[in-house]
């Protein structure tokens, strides 16, 4: 793993009463990875903080929340980027939110959107994040999600 860039990602996913998920639609510009996909809120881990303080800061950056929010989970994955591999790990956090998307700010993307199990196969879904969706579906309604 000489080559390979270690690099830190922190990644909400709000869940509100209905036991719906909050995914951001990214912009679709060609310098984005994923451009037009729905996905997590969220972003990279900044040096000299923690994956909590990153979360923290990247949900107040998108979209002007201080949401509660607990760590469900770290995954790990190399992924190929432009020729370079990069060592992936990525703090996935369950979090609840119970607004209205017309009253939630948003700083990045195009749109929110409030989504079931049912509507996964419907979206254009970034960074293989639908079987991780799936995943966190099956953990709320079993309920062991950190909520």
């Amino acid at each position: 793993m000489n080559n390979v860039v270690r690099r830190q990602g922190a990644s909400a996913i709000p869940v509100n009463s209905e036991g719906k998920i909050l995914l951001q639609l990214r912009d679709d510009r060609p310098d984005l990875l994923y451009p037009n996909c729905w996905t997590t809120l969220g972003g990279g881990v900044e040096d000299g903080e923690t994956f909590d303080q990153a979360i923290r800061r990247e949900l107040l950056e998108e979209i002007e929340l201080e949401l509660p929010v607990k760590l469900w989970r770290v995954d790990e994955s190399i992924i190929e980027i432009h020729g370079h591999q990069f060592h992936v790990e990525n703090a996935i956090y369950a979090a609840r939110i119970d607004l209205p998307i017309s009253v939630i700010k948003l700083n990045e993307g195009q749109r929110l959107g409030y989504f079931g199990l049912d509507d996964l196969s419907t979206l254009q879904i970034g960074y293989n994040y639908e079987p991780t969706f799936r995943e966190f579906f099956a953990a709320l309604k079993g309920g062991i999600l950190p909520l």
